[in-house]
């Protein structure tokens, strides 16, 4: 029976150019973690918007559209924009740590925070990878509807 190898994998060492390729994706990371935190809170500032707005709308004319009101839709916007502005935010945080543990690691040698580093990368896309299959079963679940 084999025994567990230890494959050259576990005995990597960073050269000169791995690191420079490193740092380049922990700035990289930075950039689109704060990109995608500012536009989590926008998200946010969009629901708070939208849900005045259909308030406002709903205030003066008593619309109805198939029994819903205008503020409930307005509610249901607020709703949609959070959502979306807290994934934004949540995974921003992730990309965020990822620069600054990898950054961090590299500069004082430290193979703990460079794990870490690694674990916020995994989980971030991990997260995403997870979204966008569920948006995709929305997509097949709409394409069924129309053809139902």
């Amino acid at each position: 029976m084999e025994q567990n190898q230890n494959t050259s994998l576990f005995s990597l060492n960073l050269d000169a150019q791995n690191s420079y390729t490193l740092r380049s994706m922990a700035s990289w990371s930075k950039v689109l973690g704060w990109v995608g935190m500012i536009l989590g809170i926008l998200f946010i500032l969009a629901g708070i918007m939208v849900q005045q707005a259909m308030s406002q709308y709903g205030g003066y004319r008593s619309y109805r559209s198939g029994g819903i009101s205008a503020t409930a839709i307005g509610n249901y916007g607020l709703i949609g924009y959070l959502v979306l502005g807290l994934i934004f935010i949540v995974t921003s945080i992730f990309a965020i740590n990822t620069g600054g543990k990898i950054n961090a690691a590299l500069r004082s040698n430290d193979q703990a925070a460079l794990s870490s580093g690694f674990a916020n990368a995994r989980n971030y896309f991990a997260f995403w990878a997870v979204i966008i299959i569920i948006l995709l079963l929305f997509v097949l679940l709409g394409i069924l509807g129309s053809l139902g």
